[in-house]
């Protein structure tokens, strides 16, 4: 008695898992090819051309470097002018008179007197000591007298001196007809302590 295999699965199923297992293992190897060119273009770009492009970067960076210095040293010379800028604004404003003088001038001035110039000096730098001169004018030499006298009590100002006072006529502007006017031009010169 003699075996004989009898398959019960129709020929076309047979044939159709037979093609699917082959399509799959073909496609599978085909995958896998494409994951090696793949993943060697990745690392031929994202490695070796990156160490390339470090590379020919590294020749741009003189060209680089020289722009930054040249930056630094327009920013250096800036840097240096205003630095200079700064120091003469802080010698300007070291050497001007002082607010505290003019403050006490105008709260010694009476109504009938106004000057026409002050003129303040610094002698000497550590003491705070400086020559003053003031020149103006005023009504009569009773007004010129006060002025002097508050001048002279002031503990601000000392040695008061009254150098000139003339008697001259001027023109008041804003008087009607700007008559000549007698008034009493004078130069008084004193000495600032305590700046």
């Amino acid at each position: 008695m003699a075996l004989r295999e009898i398959n019960l699965v129709p020929a076309e199923t047979l044939s159709r898992r037979y093609l699917l297992r082959h399509l799959s293992l073909w496609a599978a190897a085909l995958v896998l090819c494409l994951l090696l060119i793949f993943g060697f273009h990745f690392y031929q770009t994202h490695v070796l051309l990156a160490k390339e492009r470090i590379l020919s970067g590294m020749k741009d960076v003189p060209s680089h470097l020289s722009l930054k210095i040249e930056e630094i040293r327009k920013i250096q010379e800036d840097l240096e002018k205003l630095r200079q800028q700064q120091g003469i604004i802080e010698a300007i404003t070291r050497n001007q008179p002082y607010f505290t003088v003019l403050r006490r001038v105008a709260r010694i001035m009476n109504e009938s007197t106004w000057l026409s110039q002050l003129y303040l000096e610094r002698i000497k730098e550590g003491e705070g000591i400086a020559d003053l001169r003031l020149s103006g004018y005023t009504f009569s030499n009773e007004t010129l007298g006060a002025f002097l006298n508050t001048l002279s009590n002031d503990t601000m100002f000392r040695s008061v001196v009254l150098k000139y006072a003339n008697e001259t006529e001027i023109r008041i502007p804003g008087q009607g007809e700007e008559r000549p006017q007698k008034m009493i031009q004078f130069m008084v010169e004193c000495s600032i302590v305590r700046l």
